[in-house]
């Protein structure tokens, strides 16, 4: 299994997310078992909380989780989609859409919601992220688990749509009305449209698999320049790692 340090140095701004996540639920608890008085709904977003100015709370509530399954469902998606869309559009921009997505769906859900309910968790900055990676890569095959349980093979573009037609679905029939399907909805909106947006600048036109392989490249020159020197390689490795540094360092 890939290690802690390995995952921050491939996706660093998809680790501190998910540590900030993990980080503001432990808090939740603390304020909650330990600290009375302590008014957590400052942080959550609602209609009441933006009419009473607490503008921050379009951001603070993506940090904040109802239980320990809520958080975990999260940071698993954020854990094993974040990289992948954290390469594809570099660092700044990959967490630019993680709050904007996340940002508009909770906007959206609060647009249609009573005053005074509150929203937590960071679900419409996963399904962003998704959605980005599915428009991204529209064609590729994935194997996902319907209701959790039944293995699936569908290709990624189907995926996305269906995130979207049933999030749609469940808002308008009231399915499961505690759960936040409009910031689901927004938060995958959100994502496809900036992914659209920025695909003609971002390096999206190589599939994941392709990236790993010019890693190992990488690393590889790398590694026999820590050993036998710059001398040891030819004009065009030289060149061929000359324009893998860079790539590297456009990531941000």
């Amino acid at each position: 299994m890939e290690s802690l340090r390995e995952k921050f140095r491939v996706a660093p701004v998809t680790v501190l997310l998910a540590g900030a996540c993990v980080a503001g639920y432990a808090l939740e608890v603390f304020f909650l078992n330990t600290a009375r008085g302590i008014d957590l709904s400052l942080w959550a977003l609602s209609g009441d909380a933006l009419a009473g100015g607490r503008w921050w709370t379009v951001v603070t509530h993506l940090f904040l989780h109802a239980n320990m399954l809520h958080l975990l469902v999260n940071v698993l998606g954020l854990w094993f989609i974040g990289p992948e869309v954290e390469y594809m559009l570099g660092r700044a921009k990959y967490l630019l859409l993680y709050l904007f997505s996340g940002i508009a769906g909770g906007l959206l859900q609060t647009w249609f919601s009573p005053p005074s309910v509150e929203l937590i968790g960071a679900s419409g900055s996963v399904c962003g992220l998704l959605l980005s990676f599915t428009t991204a890569y529209p064609e590729m095959p994935l194997r996902a688990l319907l209701f959790f349980i039944l293995p699936v093979n569908m290709k990624a573009k189907t995926l996305g749509r269906g995130l979207i037609v049933v999030s749609l679905a469940c808002a308008l029939l009231r399915i499961v009305p505690q759960v936040g399907h409009l910031a689901h909805l927004g938060g995958a909106l959100m994502g496809a449209f900036l992914t659209w947006w920025w695909l003609p600048a971002s390096p999206r036109g190589q599939r994941p698999a392709d990236r790993v392989e010019r890693e190992a490249q990488t690393e590889e020159l790398l590694a026999r320049v820590m050993d036998e020197g710059i001398e040891s390689l030819s004009r065009e490795e030289k060149r061929q790692l000359e324009a893998l540094t860079r790539q590297r360092q456009r990531r941000w």
